[in-house]
């Protein structure tokens, strides 16, 4: 699974070995074209990552249309000149940024905004495929919540190295990746990351490693979350998250 492999990610001291990992690994996972975009809360300060740079030589990354929906919208938006007429809304300049993207092969993709608790800074990953609408909503539409969480780990990989701040070994992490949802409001901070990402199929031990805390400790905020959602199981538990 791709979230089991997001393991692989928390080795990495710099940014640079980071992308180059998780390059691979959405490549594996038939994403061909990645895209990151993060920037301060006033846009100021921008981090591009992508395998296709040729598309910012005459846009600035601030531009990018995908930016403007992660400014207002959690959702997952689907993407690529495959997806231009679900999108009426977007300006010729917007359209002719799209089109770029296909002459170099992205047909399609998911557009996955990040936040995380904790930080001010926003932005998101462009995942693109060379598939025709059809195949892809038939192979990568489906695992999108999968490529979300993955997408959310690696987001929080690379602010926690932007700022030089390795998470400590005993102490759950500062940065938090759980989207928000009026289902867990109910939760501690803490219990919403763990169950989250037990509710996504992460086990203990991957949950234990990316929260920066032991698999006992795991166990015990997901006992404490399972008796206040009022569920007794992962699979109870993933259906009360309503993004599942």
């Amino acid at each position: 699974m791709l979230t089991s492999d997001a393991g692989r990610l928390e080795r990495h001291t710099t940014i640079r070995d980071l992308w180059s990992e998780a390059l691979d690994i959405l490549s594996a996972h038939h994403i061909e074209f990645v895209i990151y975009i993060s920037v301060a809360a006033d846009r100021t300060e921008p981090l591009v990552l992508t395998n296709m740079p040729e598309l910012y030589h005459d846009a600035a990354p601030v531009t990018d249309p995908f930016l403007e929906h992660c400014c207002n919208s959690y959702e997952i938006t689907h993407t690529g000149p495959g997806y231009l007429s679900a999108h009426p809304y977007l300006s010729e300049a917007d359209r002719s940024f799209v089109e770029r993207a296909g002459e170099v092969g992205f047909q399609s993709g998911l557009g996955i905004p990040m936040r995380l608790q904790g930080s001010t800074r926003f932005g998101g990953f462009n995942l693109g495929t060379r598939l025709d609408r059809p195949a892809f909503e038939a192979r990568i539409v489906p695992k999108q919540e999968e490529f979300r969480v993955f997408c959310l780990l690696l987001h929080r990989k690379i602010e926690e190295l932007m700022a030089d701040t390795p998470p400590r070994e005993t102490e759950f992490r500062d940065l938090l990746i759980t989207p928000p949802d009026a289902q867990l409001a109910g939760l501690s901070p803490r219990e919403r990351e763990v169950i989250y990402l037990i509710a996504r199929g992460l086990t203990r031990k991957e949950c234990a490693r990316h929260c920066g805390i032991s698999p006992h400790t795991v166990a015990e905020y997901t006992k404490s979350a399972y008796r206040k959602l009022g569920v007794t199981n992962r699979k109870d538990a993933a259906a009360k998250l309503s993004y599942l």
